[in-house]
C-alpha cells in the first residue's frame, strides 16, 4: 500500500499520470502556427504582406484534363486550411478534459490532428503538380518558389504535426524518475568546440576569398559560346549546342523579375537588374542591381547587390570602360500606375541622376527600354523624345555636366524618321553604331542598320533583316566584330487557329550571329523583307532556335 493525498491506495494501481499542462503546452504551440496564418490572411493590414497572387497568359492552350480534379481539391482545401486551427483547439480541449490517465485519448487526438495536417499538405502538393504556376507568370513572389519542394517548406508545413506528436508523447510518458548522476557537459562542450572551430574557419575562408569568374568558353568561330538572354526569365543560352535555355535563379523571392542585363568589363561577368512585382504595372516597384558570373559549363552564379535599392523599375543597365554602372529607371505617374511619370538616368558609383518627364523608352507609351549604352568613358547614348521633337532621337549624355535635367545635359546624335523607332548600340571604338529600326507600332519587317560616323551619323546600309519577325534584342561580342540578334517570329504576322507564324518553317524564336567585319568576298545577301537601304551583305547564320521567348541579350 502507498499513501496518496492522505488516502491509502492499492500498490497495483498505475502511477499517477503526468500533469496535462505539459501536453497542453505543445498542443497550444501547434495551434499558434496555423492560427497565425489564418489571422494574417483575414486582417487587411497584415494580409497585404502575406497575400500571393499570380497572373499569366500564353499561346499554348491550357490543359483541361485535370481541371475538375483541381477544382475539387481547391474546394476541399478551402475547408481544410481554416479547419485545422479549429480541430487543434477541439483536440486540446479533449486532452484537457479527458486525457488524464487515458492514453487512448492522446492517441486519438494526435492521430486526428496529424492526419488532417498531413492530408491538407498532400492535397496542396497534388494541386501544384496538376496545375503548376508557369515560370513566366507575374506573381508577388518568385513563381519558381511556388512549385518547388524544399526541406524548409516541408518542415514549415508539417511543424504543427510534429508538435502534436510531441504533445502526445508528453502525455503518454510516465512521470520523471529521480535524477541520475549528472551529465558530463565539459567533455561534450570541448568535443563540440573542436568540431565547430574548423567548420567556422573554412566558412570564413570561403567568404574572405575573392570570387574570380571563370574564363569564358569560346565557340568554334571564336565568339563566346554562352549568352545571357531575357525572356519570361533570365536564361543562359548555349550558342554551340543549342537546346533548352537554362534558367538563372532569382537573388531573392521578392526581387525576382529580371528587367535588364549588360556585360561587365571582365569577360564572363555581367550585371543584371531585378525588380519586385509591385502592383503588376509600374506602381510599388523597387529595383536592385546584381552581378552575375558564368562558369566554364554555362552555369550562372548570382553575386551580391551592387549599389543601393531604388524606387521604380530599372529598364536598362550599362557598364563603362572604367567600371561605372549606369542605369535607367521608370517611376509610375502618381495616381496612375499604368503610365510612366518620370524617367531617371543615373550612375551607381557617382550616386547622381538626371530626370525627364514621362517615359522615354521604346514604344508608343515610352515604357520600354532606352537602349542605354556607353559610347566612351564619359558619354551615354540612349533613345529619348525631347520636348517638341516629332520623332524619337538618339541622344548623348555627358555624365560630367552638372545639373539634374536630363534634356539640358544631352545633345541629339541621330533623329529617326517620323513614324519610326528603334534602339542603338555603339561598337567599341565608336566607329560605327547599330540601330534596330522599325515602323511605329509595327511588329514585323524590322531591320538592323549601320550608322557611321558617330559624330553625325548617317545610315550606310542594312546589316540584317528579320522579315516577318520582330527584333526583340541585339548585342555585341566583347570584340565588337560580331552581333547577336534575337528574332521573335510570334510577334509578327499570324494565321490559323491557334495562330502560327506566317514565315514558312520559321521557329517561334531564333538567335542569329552576324559578322560585322567579314573578309573580302564573304558577302551574303539577306533576301528577307523589304528595306529602303542598301543591303551590306554581312554574313549571318542561325545559332539557336526554340520555343522559349528570347529578348534582350548580353554576350
Amino acid at each position: 500500500m502507498r499513501r496518496t493525498g492522505g488516502r491509502r491506495s492499492p500498490s497495483w494501481l498505475p502511477e499517477p499520470a503526468r500533469p496535462q499542462s505539459y501536453a497542453l503546452f505543445w498542443w497550444w504551440t501547434a495551434f499558434l502556427l496555423p492560427a497565425s496564418t489564418l489571422v494574417h490572411s483575414h486582417v487587411p493590414a497584415l494580409s497585404e504582406e502575406l497575400y500571393i497572387s499570380c497572373s499569366w497568359s500564353g499561346w499554348e492552350p491550357a490543359d483541361t484534363s485535370w481541371s475538375a480534379a483541381v477544382a475539387w481539391i481547391s474546394e476541399i482545401l478551402a475547408v481544410l486550411f481554416p479547419g485545422i486551427p479549429v480541430v487543434l483547439v477541439l483536440c486540446a480541449w479533449l486532452v484537457a478534459r479527458r486525457g488524464s490517465g487515458r492514453p487512448r485519448v492522446h492517441l486519438w487526438a494526435a492521430g486526428t490532428a496529424v492526419t488532417l495536417i498531413a492530408g491538407s499538405y498532400t492535397l496542396s502538393r497534388v494541386q501544384s503538380l496538376l496545375e503548376p504556376v508557369p515560370e513566366y507568370a507575374t506573381c508577388t513572389v518568385d513563381p519558381a518558389t511556388l512549385n518547388e519542394v524544399s526541406p524548409a517548406r516541408i518542415a514549415l508545413a508539417l511543424t504543427p504535426a510534429a508538435l502534436v506528436l510531441v504533445a502526445a508523447w508528453t502525455g503518454l510518458r510516465p512521470p520523471p524518475l529521480p535524477p541520475r548522476r549528472p551529465v558530463p557537459w565539459r567533455p561534450i562542450l570541448v568535443a563540440a568546440a573542436l568540431f565547430a572551430l574548423p567548420v567556422a574557419g573554412a566558412v570564413a575562408l570561403m567568404r574572405l576569398t575573392p570570387y574570380e569568374p571563370a574564363e569564358p568558353v569560346l565557340a568554334a568561330d571564336g565568339t563566346p559560346r554562352y549568352a545571357l538572354a531575357l525572356g519570361d526569365r533570365l536564361t543562359v543560352v548555349d550558342l554551340a549546342e543549342g537546346g533548352e535555355p537554362v534558367t538563372v535563379a532569382a537573388p531573392d523571392p521578392e526581387f525576382y523579375q529580371y528587367t535588364a542585363i549588360a556585360p561587365d568589363r571582365e569577360p564572363g561577368r555581367y550585371v543584371a537588374s531585378v525588380t519586385t512585382a509591385g502592383d503588376g504595372a509600374f506602381g510599388g516597384r523597387r529595383s536592385r542591381i546584381h552581378r552575375v558570373d558564368l562558369d566554364g559549363d554555362g552555369g550562372a552564379v548570382v553575386l551580391g547587390q551592387v549599389g543601393p535599392e531604388v524606387e521604380g523599375m530599372i529598364s536598362d543597365v550599362a557598364v563603362s570602360p572604367s567600371g561605372e554602372i549606369a542605369y535607367a529607371r521608370l517611376v509610375a505617374e502618381p495616381g496612375d500606375s499604368f503610365e510612366v511619370g518620370t524617367t531617371h538616368v543615373g550612375l551607381v558609383n557617382a550616386r547622381r541622376e538626371w530626370s525627364a518627364p514621362r517615359g522615354q523608352g521604346l514604344g508608343a507609351f515610352g515604357d520600354g527600354a532606352l537602349g542605354l549604352h556607353w559610347r566612351d568613358a564619359g558619354t551615354l547614348v540612349f533613345r529619348a523624345v525631347p520636348p517638341k521633337a516629332r520623332s524619337p532621337r538618339l541622344v548623348a549624355l555627358d555624365v560630367r555636366r552638372p545639373g539634374a535635367d536630363l534634356f539640358a545635359a544631352t545633345t541629339t546624335v541621330h533623329a529617326m524618321p517620323e513614324l519610326s523607332d528603334g534602339l542603338a548600340l555603339a561598337r567599341p571604338g565608336g566607329e560605327r553604331m547599330l540601330l534596330s529600326k522599325s515602323a511605329a507600332m509595327d511588329t514585323w519587317n524590322h531591320e538592323l542598320l549601320v550608322l557611321q560616323p558617330p559624330a553625325r551619323p548617317r545610315v550606310t546600309g542594312s546589316a540584317f533583316h528579320a522579315g516577318c519577325g520582330f527584333i526583340a534584342g541585339f548585342t555585341l561580342d566583347p570584340s565588337g566584330r560580331h552581333a547577336l540578334v534575337a528574332v521573335d517570329y510570334r510577334a509578327g504576322m499570324y494565321q490559323g487557329d491557334p495562330p502560327e507564324p506566317m514565315c514558312p518553317g520559321a521557329p517561334p524564336y531564333a538567335l542569329y550571329r552576324i559578322d560585322l567585319a567579314p573578309p573580302p568576298g564573304a558577302a551574303t545577301p539577306n533576301p528577307a523583307g523589304y528595306s529602303q537601304y542598301p543591303d551590306l551583305g554581312l554574313p549571318h547564320r542561325s545559332v539557336w532556335e526554340g520555343d522559349r521567348p528570347i529578348g534582350p541579350l548580353a554576350w
